[in-house]
This record gives C-alpha cells, structure tokens and sequence, in this order.
C-alpha cells in the first residue's frame, strides 16, 4: 500500500467516524424536542390528537373512546419537549372537560366528573405581585370547574375546584 493509498484509507475512516457520531447525536437531540408540525391539530378528532402525543412522548395513555370523543384545536409555539406536549395536551383536554391523571399504569383521560377527585380549597400567599392580577390572569387558563379569586388582606389567592386541577393552579403560581 502506498502513503498516498494509507493516508485515503485513514481519511475515509475519520469521516467515517465523524458522520456516525453525528448520526448518533442527531438522533438522540431529536427524541429529545417535538417538532412544532408534529403538535398542531386544527378541529382534529381527539383520540387521534391523544394517540399522537402518546407515541411522540412515549407515553402511555389510556381512555375510554366511548366516553372522551369530541374535537380539538391545538396549536404549538414552536418545537418542545414531550413533557411540553403532555401538558398542551392536558390543558386541550380540560378545555374540553377532562382530566389526564397520572397512575401506575399510565396517563388516564377521564371526564371531570368521573375523576373522583374531591373539591379542594387551597390559599396561596402573593409576595411580590398583586394578589388581583394573579387572579384575573389565573382564571382565563383555569381549567372548567376551578374557581380563582383574590384575597385583599393578606394578598392571596383563594382557588378551590376538583383536587387535581387545583395544585396544577397551584404549581403554576409557585413556579413563576
């Protein structure tokens, strides 16, 4: 083998190892955001939006298709994660009167009123925004059922509605 031939030969195998590294790290970065086309759904059945978000996630979701029927609209702001799509799809679904509660098995889809879940009462105390805004704000992405409203004297916010949707109100405001 001449240099010439050897020197070919190692070359080839670099951009050989080069290209399967990328293969690999496209692939991987891939799974990990949903493109923005795969999540948008205009007046789509809902089983058939469920079973997207199911397989783009890998999550498994289970429902009763006698029962969650209707359609939706969801539209996605750009690429996200898939646990960015569970939640899109959760708040399309309560839009709509249902829940997706988390259990062992899986994601199940119920109707608000089968989830079983008690009305709850919880205070949340505001330090550095006004207790009004939160609110007001709160109360346009409450999911049906959930009630907000302020607390003037010690600045809160008083949300009371079925458990699940309640600390998911809850989670928002602490996070923010």
């Amino acid at each position: 083998m001449t240099s010439r031939s050897r020197l070919s030969h190692q070359r080839n195998r670099v951009w050989a190892g080069v290209s399967l590294a990328l293969v690999l790290t496209t692939g991987s970065a891939s799974a990990l955001v949903i493109p923005q086309s795969q999540l948008t759904f205009k007046d789509a059945d809902i089983q058939i939006v469920i079973e997207e978000v199911a397989r783009l996630t890998g999550t498994t979701v289970l429902f009763d298709p006698a029962r969650v029927q209707g359609k939706i609209t969801v539209l996605a702001a750009g690429e996200g994660t898939p646990a960015q799509a569970l939640e899109l799809l959760r708040s399309a679904l309560a839009l709509r009167g249902y829940l997706l509660v988390a259990r062992p098995e899986g994601m199940w889809i119920v109707p608000q009123e089968a989830a079983g879940a008690g009305v709850v009462v919880r205070v949340v105390r505001l330090t550095y925004v006004d207790a009004e805004d939160v609110a007001l704000t709160l109360s346009w992405a409450a999911p049906p059922g959930v009630r907000i409203a302020p607390f003037y004297p010690t600045n809160s916010v008083v949300i009371s509605g079925p458990e699940a949707a309640v600390d998911q109100m809850v989670d928002i405001i602490r996070r923010r």
